[in-house]
């Protein structure tokens, strides 16, 4: 499992309510001289909090609803979320592809499938499977799509999330039929987590009131479930500590075993994996802590070590971002590493990010200065030089999957909409399925990527779009948007609705490549860790000063932008240099980092911030945490735009109402938009967001009638 992308699959916080848990930081004082703002908004739920939140939300759509071009946004928004070619949430499954689709006539979406010859061939036959506007007026919730894990004997385990939620029901799905399984696998909602094992039988790590869980509020014992039985009669095999981060299972069967493979996440980066049979009789195996996994390949299972490992003593070191196979028969039938071999070394910075088998043949995708590349290995003699797969070298590749000898590849750029197509792994040929329309008109657009130096030295990359024939006069609008952190890569993609509603319209757009990030090797993200995640800071600096160097923009012309970890970054940098910009989008941001520990999930996130229980960690966390960093009147900010959601149970809504108070407390004025959709997604870094339609083509208006409010030509 990459435990870097957990952050993104099993956050838990909102549980509180309903495992009858006081929020944590409401009992929170002010006893350690420090600011945290006002604890009442930290309840989601609590009638004072939901009043302030009506108060705020409705001044702020208000004050942007008067301004014609909202609703000329809106409706822009609306047909870029509901062109009928889109291509998001597709997956092959055996015998078939399965897609999450929203229409007009379907704002909360259906569960759909066509048969896979018929879809191959461009000619999908599509059955809806589970209609998600009639589920949720029949049973009185805002039901969306959360996944589903399928069998062979098509069987599902469905994830159910009310209003978009991490939290999720789960019920047990028959495709022959298009309806749930009476008296199937069913579990109320909750942050569970489970695992086929056979048709019969499911490993789960569920929730079963407070005594199932761990500090961070996710479960921390693992079951196995069998056909018919009660979920309170099951007995824990395996069980985390209360303050480690996850809980998973993988390696199920492996090797023609009937045993699989615990996976306990000591934190957010180290992991110890336990060999296991359904009995609970369980073995430590000699993994490495810190690697990630990228499945098995030819009788190995193939590992990413983040830092050097030296598996036998005495022998091969692997350097961190490589490539490493060991023998997965030994691995599982005697939990020893044997056969240790290096198969791919990535040159310079290009990162791993991930592998696609076809056939007995192996192919690694890089990313390769921002964009993808991907290379077949020579499995059979490690030594040869791998062979590039003759690709376009400006876009980015997701692997959908492989048929007939051949790989499905959707392509994208900045510019360049989705394609999906099958490829010639020899040739490069490409028999092109299908393409998304343009949804916004590029004809006279270009981007280039340009490099800032960080204040230690370190070059960083951004890529910019924009107009041909911009006038480098410093007075165009920018928008610049950064993450910096869990190893997430931020790649140019194709972003229909910044596309629409900001390129189309003259504004450039920027994507910066900032450390923290999975842009490069382990090292561009391990940098900053803890005490070292300023460095993110800086980078985005160093970008905005580029820019303004350049005269591709000027401090009052600039604006940025980040969501999650993100959000945390543009509100440190706002504080930190609030002369660089004059518009901030602050989205579900994390904000107070002597407190976040007290929000679940995010105990569950000490390694890549550092832990505000401990003096040293604390120190340096109150050098940039926002919510105590906040300057005086004295000091002028932009008027940022914070943004969130209701139901946001993975970075609390606390968050950002704190800190929208906390700034008006200190004499600055803020605006404050919180969804009552959705959980923790966004249309931006992290794939499509989930709901109806109508609603996020509400929130995208308000952001950009704020971006070009604030921004143009007065």
């Amino acid at each position: 499992m990459n435990m870097n992308s957990l952050l993104h699959t099993v956050a838990i916080a909102g549980l509180a309510a309903y495992v009858g848990l006081a929020t944590p930081a409401a009992a929170q004082t002010a006893a350690d001289g420090e600011v945290h703002g006002p604890a009442y908004l930290d309840n989601s739920y609590g009638t004072k909090a939901l009043d302030w939140v009506k108060r705020e939300h409705g001044a702020t759509l208000k004050t942007l609803q008067a301004d014609p071009a909202f609703d000329v946004f809106r409706q822009e928004a609306a047909e870029v979320l509901t062109t009928p070619d889109r291509l998001e949430g597709l997956r092959m499954t055996p015998g078939f592809m399965t897609q999450y689709w929203q229409d007009r006539n379907s704002p909360m979406g259906v569960w759909r499938r066509s048969p896979q010859a018929a879809w191959l061939a461009g000619k999908p036959e599509w059955q809806t499977l589970i209609d998600f506007d009639a589920l949720g007026q029949k049973e009185g919730r805002r039901w969306i799509f959360g996944g589903a894990s399928c069998r062979a004997n098509g069987r599902c385990l469905v994830q159910l999330s009310d209003n978009g939620k991490d939290a999720a029901e789960i019920r047990e799905f028959d495709l022959a039929t298009a309806n749930f399984v009476t008296d199937g696998f069913r579990l109320p909602e909750g942050k569970h987590r489970l695992w086929w094992y056979d048709d019969d039988t499911v490993l789960v790590a569920p929730v079963l009131g407070r005594s199932s869980l761990n500090a961070s509020l996710f479960p921390k014992t693992l079951r196995v479930w069998k056909r018919g039985e009660q979920i309170a009669r099951t007995k824990p095999i395996f069980t985390i500590n209360d303050h480690d981060a996850s809980l998973s299972v993988t390696l199920i069967k492996a090797a023609g075993s009937p045993k699989f493979v615990a996976v306990r996440g000591v934190d957010f980066e180290r992991q110890e994996f336990w060999l296991m049979d359904l009995a609970g009789t369980s073995t430590r195996l000699p993994l490495p802590e810190l690697a990630d996994s990228y499945g098995v390949h030819d009788g190995r299972l193939l590992l990413r070590p983040e830092v050097d490992w030296t598996p036998l003593p005495g022998g091969q070191t692997f350097a961190a971002g490589s490539l490493v196979g060991i023998d997965l028969a030994a691995l599982i039938e005697r939990a020893e590493i044997a056969v240790p071999v290096l198969l791919y070394m990535p040159s310079g910075d290009d990162a791993v990010r991930g592998v696609v088998t076809v056939g007995n043949r192996l192919f690694v995708e890089l990313l390769h200065d921002g964009y993808s590349r991907l290379e077949e290995l020579a499995t059979d003699a490690p030594g040869l030089r791998p062979r590039l797969v003759p690709l376009a070298d400006d876009r980015f590749v997701s692997i959908l999957g492989t048929a007939d000898g051949k790989i499905l590849v959707q392509q994208e750029s900045p510019l360049t909409p989705a394609t999906i197509s099958l490829v010639d792994p020899d040739t490069g040929a490409q028999q092109q399925l299908y393409q998304r329309a343009a949804a916004f008109d590029a004809r006279n657009l270009v981007t280039n990527r340009y490099h800032a130096v960080s204040a230690d030295g370190t070059r960083i990359s951004y890529t910019v779009m924009h107009k041909s024939d911009l006038a480098f006069d410093g007075q165009t609008p920018t928008l610049v948007y950064g993450y910096g952190g869990y190893d997430v890569a931020v790649t140019p993609r194709y972003e229909p609705i910044f596309g629409k509603l900001w390129l189309e319209k003259g504004g450039v757009y920027i994507h910066a490549n900032l450390r923290g990030g999975g842009e490069h090797g382990p090292a561009w993200h391990r940098a900053t860790m803890r005490e070292g995640h300023p460095l993110a800071f800086d980078d985005m600096e160093a970008v905005l000063r580029d820019v303004h160097r350049r005269k591709i923009s000027s401090p009052a012309f600039t604006g940025i932008i980040g969501r999650s970890n993100g959000g945390l970054l543009v509100a440190a940098v706002m504080q930190r240099q609030p002369e660089l910009m004059n518009a901030v989008v602050v989205g579900g941001p994390l904000i107070d980092m002597l407190d976040f520990h007290r929000l679940p999930p995010g105990g569950s996130w000490l390694a890549e911030y550092g832990d505000p229980d401990v003096a040293e960690d604390r120190a340096f966390l109150r050098t940039y945490s926002p919510m105590q960093t906040i300057a005086g009147p004295e000091t002028r900010y932009p008027v940022p735009l914070i943004i969130t959601a209701t139901d946001d149970d993975r970075v609390l809504p606390g968050h950002a109402r704190r800190y929208a108070e906390r700034l008006r407390q200190q004499g600055h004025a803020s605006l404050y938009f919180e969804d009552d959709q959705g959980g923790h997604y966004w249309e931006l870094a992290g794939g499509p967001a989930p709901g109806d339609w109508r609603r996020r083509s509400v929130a995208r208006a308000a952001e950009f009638t704020y971006l070009w409010q604030q921004l143009r030509k007065k």
